[in-house]
This record gives C-alpha cells, structure tokens and sequence, in this order.
C-alpha cells in the first residue's frame, strides 16, 4: 500500500505514455522496473541488519500523526462550532496526547538507530 505512490511515478516517468497501458512494451518495463525496485529494496534490507528501526521512525513521524493527530484537527477545523464542548476538548486532548507521542516516539526510535548504528556494520549476521 505505501509502495504505490512509487509505483505510480516509476510508471509515469519510464512507460511510454502514448501506448496503452497493457502495451507488451510497457508490461515489460513495468515488470523490469518492478524488479529492480524490490531488488533494490532487499539489497538495503540485507544491508542494514536495523532496517525495522526505519520502519519505527517512519511510523513516528508519519503515521501516528496522520492516523491519529490529523483527524482531530480536521475535526476541530470542521465542527468546533457547532459540536459540543465536551467533543472539542476529546480532540484536543487526542492531538496533544499523540503529538506528544509521535515526538517521544520519533526521539526514541533515532536513539535506538543511533545505537544500533555503532553496535551493527553492513550485511552483518546479528
């Protein structure tokens, strides 16, 4: 699912726009560039044996937010007139409770790739 965006750009920037989409030229590129995307992809997870810190970090700085802080903010945007007091002050409280979390979280993951960045070197068994 977060790969798609890639995908998207990979396919506008590479296939040839004129033909069709199911064009055996463009199926080819699509595959070739497929490939070389996972390819690459498992080489830099190979590469650094805390790959999965990155993924922490994505996820403190992007998806807490989005999945958690961005709502209530719209919320608040959208109906902090005409709700109730008690539904206004439920999403201010989730956006600073997980704003907060999303910054400890983001500080703790960078520590444990900093760490881990000493402790590890490439393509290393454990």
């Amino acid at each position: 699912m977060y790969v798609t965006p890639i995908h998207e750009t990979l396919d506008t920037n590479f296939l040839q726009l004129e033909e069709s989409i199911h064009s055996k030229e463009n199926i080819k590129r699509r595959i070739f560039l497929r490939f070389a995307f996972f390819a690459g992809n498992t080489f830099v997870v190979t590469a650094l044996p805390f790959m999965g810190n990155f993924v922490n970090l994505f996820g403190s700085l992007a998806l807490i937010p989005v999945t958690f802080v961005f709502p209530s903010m719209i919320f608040l945007k959208v109906k902090v007139k005409t709700s109730r007091i008690e539904n206004n002050m439920w999403h201010c409280f989730n956006a600073v409770l997980f704003s907060l979390l999303a910054v400890v979280s983001t500080i703790s993951a960078l520590r444990l790739i900093v760490n881990n960045v000493r402790q590890y070197h490439f393509f290393a068994d454990s």
